[in-house]
């Protein structure tokens, strides 16, 4: 595969992940509660269920599509419905400051699994691996070592720009001082996460 190839796709995928979406979103809403380290597990499931789109895409998303059906449809309100659920969570939550700043012990599968659900219920990761990525790269005259390179582009490309909103979040959260702010902070988590949430059962 002509190095060409891998410079479009790679642009295209940096564009793809920095516009700010409901992975995006709800990352910066987890930054925002819980801290830097907290995301590592969420941002995990993303990239796992991007990569799982990148094979579909290449061994033939649009068949899969057309056998999934409405099924998708419900699999995008469940998803839309587990982020509003987690954001209604974050705005009750008080604005106690210990409890704040302390790591709030969530499993690692239980985020991990939140990452994963929000990319497979987006449909902005639908588009680009069945619309964007056939015309950028020509997966049919890939070889193995050709998909292993997408594939670790595919990675990198989404671990330095999410990681990048979840650092920025995160020194943002340590502004935070005081119970009124962090209620405030708290409120602000949550709505990105249910405004999040909307859009997936929305779109």
């Amino acid at each position: 595969m002509a190095l060409e190839q891998y410079l479009a796709f790679t642009i295209a995928m940096a564009i793809y992940v920095v516009t700010p979406g409901p992975g995006v979103m709800a990352v910066v809403a987890r930054a925002l509660a819980d801290g830097l380290r907290a995301t590592i597990p969420h941002m995990l499931g993303i990239i796992t269920g991007n990569l799982a789109y990148l094979s579909a895409s290449i061994f033939g998303l649009a068949w899969i599509a057309r056998q999934m059906g409405e099924s998708f449809l419900l699999v995008k309100i469940a998803g839309g419905a587990y982020l509003i659920w987690l954001g209604v969570r974050m705005w009750r939550s008080g604005g106690d400051i210990a409890s704040f700043h302390e790591h709030r012990s969530r499993s690692f599968l239980s985020t991990f699994f939140t990452g994963l659900m929000i990319t497979a219920s987006n449909p902005k990761a639908i588009l680009f691996y069945l619309a964007v990525l056939p015309a950028v790269l020509d997966t049919g005259a890939a070889d193995p070592k050709s998909l292993a390179a997408i594939a670790l582009i595919n990675s990198s490309v989404l671990a330095l720009i999410v990681g990048g909103y979840a650092l920025v979040a995160a020194q943002v959260r340590q502004l935070f001082k005081n119970s009124a702010s962090v209620k405030r902070l708290n409120k602000g988590a949550g709505s990105i996460m249910i405004a999040a949430g909307c859009g997936i059962a929305a779109s």
